[in-house]
């Protein structure tokens, strides 16, 4: 026959017992804790950016510019809170969506604070862009010292403001870099080099890359100078100087003076 079994319960004893309370306790203060630490970083007002101090011009960018672009860059839809905020991407956004301000720094202060500088793009000139098919309505924008276009411009004529007018770029968008600092520099210091003379000015600089004069000088007496920008500034503005003293003497039948080859300096009569 079969002999009987039994099974006998473990019996648990009283510092287990209080072992695994003091572990439930422990483990519910644990979980408790961190909910406590989720609800203060993400949902109480303790990050809350209460202060959005703007250190510049207000008529560049205000208070609620920054709250439209924070709710765009921020994640899971925290646009107020200050942790999560990345200081990069909201520069990034100001910088493209407001392309007349530069140099955008951002400081978080806790809790509550973003302090955000920058400065405002200063023109040097105007450039405007060949619209081919509508001759008459170029494109015109202010550019900078670093050749980016940040606002645009009327189509003003006149020795008082430098203007470019450029045959080679299409597609262009505010906060694009149109012109290199070479070119930059160079156009600004010939065209002081000629207006400390005092004979002419010069109205308009065109860059056309597609033609056999690709740099061209339209001066206020209705000839222009053919150019080439890496020249010495000060070497081609003596040596136009002097073909005008020398040779040309009178203007008024002058349809060009070519400067492109700094030894030999060609000029055409109408």
């Amino acid at each position: 026959m079969p002999s009987s079994r039994y099974y006998k319960f473990k019996e648990v004893s009283y510092k287990e017992k209080i072992k695994k309370i003091k572990i439930l306790f422990f483990s519910i203060g644990i979980f408790g804790l961190l909910l406590s630490i989720i609800w203060a970083v993400f949902l109480s007002p303790l990050f809350k950016i209460k202060d959005i101090n703007i250190i510049s011009d207000s008529d560049y960018l205000n208070h609620n510019d920054i709250i439209k672009i924070m709710s765009d860059v921020a994640p899971f839809g925290l646009k107020e809170n200050l942790i999560f905020l990345s200081k990069f991407k909201l520069k990034s956004e100001l910088t493209a969506t407001f392309p007349a301000i530069t140099n955008v720094t951002i400081k978080k202060d806790l809790f509550n604070t973003l302090i955000i500088n920058f400065k405002k793009r200063i023109s040097i000139g105007i450039w405007c862009q060949y619209v081919v098919d509508e001759p008459q309505t170029n494109n015109c924008y202010y550019f900078d010292n670093e050749g980016i276009i940040f606002a645009l411009a009327p189509q003003t004529e006149g020795s008082l403001i430098l203007k470019i007018m450029d045959f080679s770029k299409n597609n262009v968008s505010l906060g694009n870099k149109v012109l290199d600092s070479n070119r930059i520099n160079f156009v600004i210091n010939f065209s002081n080099e000629i207006n400390e003379n005092g004979k002419f000015k010069i109205l308009e600089f065109k860059i056309k890359p597609n033609s056999s004069v690709n740099f061209e000088a339209i001066t206020d007496k209705d000839w222009s100078i053919y150019l080439d920008d890496t020249q010495d500034v000060k070497i081609a503005a003596k040596n136009l100087l002097t073909i005008l003293d020398e040779a040309v003497k009178k203007t008024g039948n002058l349809e060009y003076i070519d400067l492109r080859i700094s030894s030999r300096i060609f000029y055409k009569l109408k």
